[in-house]
Formats: C-alpha cells, structure tokens, sequence
C-alpha cells in the first residue's frame, strides 16, 4: 500500500496562509489535518483509486477550506483520477440498518445520504469508510439549513425564502419521523438535531449525482441514476461559466451579445462497465493551477440553497417572475383587465394559451437538455442578459395580437406584440423590486462593506 500511494500525489500546504493564527493549536490542526488527508489517500489507493497530477491543498483557517491542486503541468485530456464507485458512500438502502429500510425508502435523497454519514460516524473505526469520514466537515456553517428567520429574511428574494424554509421545515420533520419509526438510522443524532442538520449541510454540499450507461453507451440521467459521496473528488471546488463580457444595443440599451468564458479545467464521466468514474482535464492546467470542476449551469439561488454560497458572474441566474402560468395569466388581467372583457377577451386567451402550448412543444422537440428542462419547469422566468421565458413572452405578445376580426390563434407575431409583452414583463420586474426591503445601492453598499 505505501509503494501504490505514491501514485497519488501526497498533500502539501497551499503558501498563502495570513500570519495572523500564531497559537500552537493552529498548527497542530493543521498537522493533523495533513496526517488525515494523507490517511484518506493511502486508503483510496488500497481500495482502487488511481491518479496523477493532483495534490490536495490546505487552507489556513482564515483561507477557506480544501481543493485540489496540479503538482505539474497536465496535458488536456489526460486523466488525473480515477475513482471505483466502492469507495463512496452510496444512497443504496441496503446500506441502511434493515430495520429502517421501508421508512428511508420515502426519504429525500439528503436524508439517506445525511443517515449514511451519521451511521458511519457512530461505528467509528469500526466503519469501513473511517478514512474518509474522519476528513468530512462536521458542518459547513453557511448552508441556509442553518439560516434563522433574520437570515432567512436577508435573503430577500421571495421563492429563495420560501424553498429555504421548505427546506428546514422537511428536515426537523424528517428528523421527528426517524426518531420514532427509524431510529436506528440517526446514528448518535436521535437526541441531538443540530447533528442531523449538519450531517444534510454536508451531504447537500458535496454529493455527485452520478449517471450510468444506457444500452446505447450514451449517458443519461435515468438509466442508473443515483447520489454518491466520492472521497477525494468531493474535494474539487466549483468553475463555473462567468461573464466577461458584454454589447448592447446603443438605442435600447437591451444586450445583444453576452461573452462567456468557463473557468472549470476538470470533467467527470459516467460511470462505466468497470465501476469506475474518471476525471480528465478538459484544458492544459499549469503546475499550482488549482482544478477546477463545473457544479452545473444552476441559478444562484440553487447554489446558495445546496452549496452554500453563490458564484460571481453567473450568466445562468435566474429569477422567477410567476409561480406558473396560470399565475401570469392572472396578473395580466389585472394589469390589463380591458383586454379580458367580451368576445375580444375570450379570443386573447385562446390566442395566449396556444401560443404557451407551441412553444412547449417547440422545447420538448429541441431535444437539447436546456429546452427540454426549461418545458418542463412550472415556474416563468426572465434570465440573466435579459432573456425572459420564451413561453412567457410569447404568451403574453399573443394577448395583444388576438383579435375578434381575425380570430387568429396561430398567426405570427410582429414587433409591436413584443414590445408590449417587453414592456409587460419590465413591469412585473419593477413591481418585484418594488418588494424588496432594500434597494440595489443599498445591496451594493452592503456588499462592498461586508467583512464576513
């Protein structure tokens, strides 16, 4: 086993720790830190795990926490870990005390996941994962599962409110339903909630979603799709998509050309016929370069809700202007009552609803994830760069083009429709804003100001 491990690159301390923590404490935590990683290692290679190229990278206290990190230079392409499925914790419910399988059944994914990790803690050395448990964080205190209602209320954007108290909610009741039908399955948490929350923080913020083959070799998200914590790869810190750049049109004003650039350098695949999940680097990476893996093209709010912060310049925020669109259409009427009244009104309708409808279509026949996602989703949303919900904004450019003389439900729609369902929708923002318990100067002086 030590002859095999040195085929994984051993730890070393990232050189840019402030020298503020002078305290012997603070090094012997950090040693022992060290002494942990490397442990994890050594048990990863024993177990099958392979890779070259990456170190794992400490933080000081005040730095953050771990990553990964290139000890050379890494040609694109090449694979700098392999990693069997046997070394993660899986959300399988045999690895559930028999007992508690029936109830953990109906449990959100982060329930199972969160019992697993409290399971494996209670054996102690005793679990076959105590390697890799001994590295996970107690708590990753910036999860909104943690949020009282004075933060919750910080947040200020409604349906991220309402989702974070969701979410709390179907924890402690998750937690009262354990305690009496399961509780063998809380680990040492049967009395002790804040346990049972850190444990969901943490499986929340670091679980891969992992996708097998279908017949075709093609991957896909419902052939084999599961939760799994990966030693070693949960330790890769998110690269996103950011903005760069950006033209607008000199008239309006509305942007014309958004500039992306992606920061990631890491890609993962499917797990194969071999049990096997392979991470390669998608560019060259430079000795000291830290790697980098997308957590997805998620709105800001996701990745508050289940990672616990937001990325910067996130061309893929959006923001939820309807809760469906039954709920815009109704907010129309009241905007705009005198397009509902008589014959003419009923015709708009029909016009509004069957321009939804085709333009569903339209996305679900596009076959591209983005489109087939963007059908699927309730909720009516304007995008970053200022793109609104197709759907939306058809729908609502089709109420002021029906009319009772044409009668016409499928005709096109000219430019005027699209200014005034532009307009629409600008109004429906500004009376969002108009909510907010701050203004965006307010927010902008919070922000430069914040030393948390």
């Amino acid at each position: 086993a030590r002859n095999a491990a040195r085929e994984v690159d051993r730890p070393r301390l990232r050189r840019r720790i402030r020298p503020v923590l002078t305290a012997a404490s603070a090094a012997d935590d950090m040693s022992a830190d060290i002494e942990r990683i490397q442990t994890l290692v050594g048990w990863c290679v024993e177990r099958g795990a392979r890779g070259s190229g990456l170190t794992v990278a400490i933080e000081g206290a005040n730095e953050g926490g771990r990553g990964l990190e290139a000890t050379r230079d890494v040609a694109a392409g090449e694979c700098v870990l392999a990693t069997p499925l046997t070394l993660g914790i899986v959300d399988d419910e045999d690895g559930h005390p028999e007992s508690a399988r029936g109830v953990m059944r109906d449990a959100p994914w982060g329930v199972r996941l969160a019992c697993r990790v409290l399971q494996e803690t209670k054996l102690g050395e005793a679990s076959e994962y105590a390697p890799y448990v001994a590295t996970l964080p107690n708590r990753v205190a910036t999860s909104p599962i943690h949020y009282d209602a004075q933060t919750i209320a910080e947040v200020q954007y409604p349906p991220a409110m309402s989702e974070i108290r969701e979410m709390q909610d179907a924890c402690r009741s998750w937690h009262e339903k354990l305690r009496e039908k399961a509780p063998e399955a809380l680990g040492d948490a049967f009395f002790d909630y804040e346990a049972f929350a850190n444990a969901v923080g943490v499986v929340h913020s670091r679980t891969y979603g992992v996708a097998g083959d279908d017949a075709s070799g093609e991957q896909s998200a419902t052939v084999g799709y599961f939760r799994a914590l990966l030693p070693l790869a949960d330790m890769l810190n998110h690269g996103g998509d950011v903005v760069v750049g950006r033209e607008r049109d000199q008239v309006t004003g509305a942007t014309t050309d958004l500039q992306i650039r992606a920061t990631d350098n890491i890609a993962w695949s499917v797990l194969g016929d071999d049990g096997v999940i392979h991470f390669a680097a998608t560019r060259d990476l430079v000795d000291g370069e830290e790697a980098l893996m997308s957590y997805g093209e998620r709105s800001n709010d996701h990745f508050l809700i289940y990672y616990g912060f937001t990325p910067e310049n996130n061309p893929h925020d959006d923001v939820v202007l309807f809760s469906n669109f039954e709920h815009a259409m109704v907010w129309h009427s009241v905007a705009h009552p005198e397009l509902w009244e008589g014959d003419d009104g009923a015709i708009r309708e029909k016009a509004a609803n069957a321009a939804y409808d085709s333009v569903t279509k339209a996305l679900e026949a596009d076959g591209s994830p983005d489109a087939k996602l963007a059908a699927a989703e309730p909720r009516m949303k304007i995008l970053s760069a200022g793109r609104v919900d197709a759907r939306l904004l058809s729908a609502y450019a089709s109420m002021f083009a029906g009319t009772e003389a044409s009668g016409a439900t499928d005709g096109p729609i000219q430019g005027d429709e699209l200014k005034f369902a532009q307009a629409d929708i600008a109004a429906r923002c500004e009376q969002l804003l108009a909510g907010m318990p701050t203004t965006l100067a307010d927010d902008v002086s919070a922000l430069q100001t914040c030393t948390d």
